[in-house]
C-alpha cells in the first residue's frame, strides 16, 4: 500500500475512534446491536477478538488496541 493510502487509512481509523469514544453508553449498545443483527456470520468473533484484547480491571488496551498507535 502506498504511504498517502496509509496516511488515508490512519486517518479514517482515528476519526472513528473518535466517534466512538463520543458515544454515551446507550449509543455503544445500539450500535453493537446494529452490528450484531445486520453481520451475524462475522461481526461475533470479531467482537469476542476484540474483547479479549482488552481488560474491563485495568480500564484500557491490554495488547493489540494500544500496539496499532491509532
Amino acid at each position: 500500500m502506498a504511504d498517502s493510502e496509509t496516511n488515508t487509512d490512519e486517518t479514517a481509523a482515528k476519526l472513528r475512534i473518535t466517534r466512538v469514544k463520543a458515544l454515551s453508553n446507550q449509543d455503544v449498545v445500539a450500535v453493537l446491536t446494529y452490528l450484531l443483527a445486520g453481520y451475524p456470520d462475522t461481526f461475533p468473533a470479531m467482537l469476542d477478538e476484540a474483547l479479549s484484547s482488552v481488560s474491563p480491571k485495568q480500564g484500557g488496551a491490554q495488547r493489540g488496541v494500544a500496539d496499532a498507535g491509532v
